[in-house]
């Protein structure tokens, strides 16, 4: 038994998967950053824009 526990202490089968998703989870939280920045400030760019549009009907 104990020869079991000390070989799964030792296990590194599973590092390279904990490695790519901590990197998938960081690529991924940044991709989310720039787009939720880029459509916040499309939106309060549009609103002149609407604006004039909506005055010149």
């Amino acid at each position: 038994m104990l020869k079991t526990m000390f070989r799964f202490a030792h296990d590194d089968d599973g590092s390279a998967t904990v490695d790519w998703l901590v990197l998938a989870t960081g690529v991924l939280s940044l991709v989310m950053a720039i787009v939720l920045t880029a459509t916040s400030n499309a939106n309060a760019e549009s609103s002149p824009a609407e604006t004039v549009i909506t005055a010149n009907d």
